[in-house]
């Protein structure tokens, strides 16, 4: 009886853990998340985020759900040095837990664009 109930209790976890999302993105300045999905996570895995930064200036972040080949390990200040680089890896198990930031609104990105064009323009001219 006992070898019952920890059966069903067990289904019941693996049910419930089976149903946790992670959002799967990359992140950058201004525009916020670019091709912005969400993922499954499987059994034993965690959500992470990995943010980069050059110097102390933020350049992106990775968004995704662990996998078995690729698991979550969280990593604090980790730097490449040829490049400059430091990351920062964060891990977390609940759903959505990854959110990223709300989607900036349209016309936030149109005026970057277009400031980026006319500076663009300027010096070319």
């Amino acid at each position: 009886m006992k070898g019952l109930l920890l059966l069903v209790l067990a289904s019941l976890f693996c049910g419930l853990s089976a149903q946790i999302r992670c959002h799967s993105c990359y992140k950058v300045p201004v525009l916020g998340c670019i091709d912005r999905q969400s993922c499954l996570l499987e059994y034993g895995q965690k959500c992470l985020t990995t943010k980069v930064y050059l110097g102390k200036m933020w350049l992106y972040s990775s968004l995704r759900c662990g996998t078995e080949k690729e698991p979550c390990q969280e990593a604090f200040n980790q730097t490449n040095h040829k490049l400059g680089l430091t990351y920062n890896t964060t891990c977390c198990n609940m759903d959505s837990c990854n959110s990223p930031a709300p989607r900036p609104t349209p016309g936030l990105a149109l005026i970057f664009l277009t400031s980026l064009a006319g500076l663009g323009l300027w010096l070319l001219h």
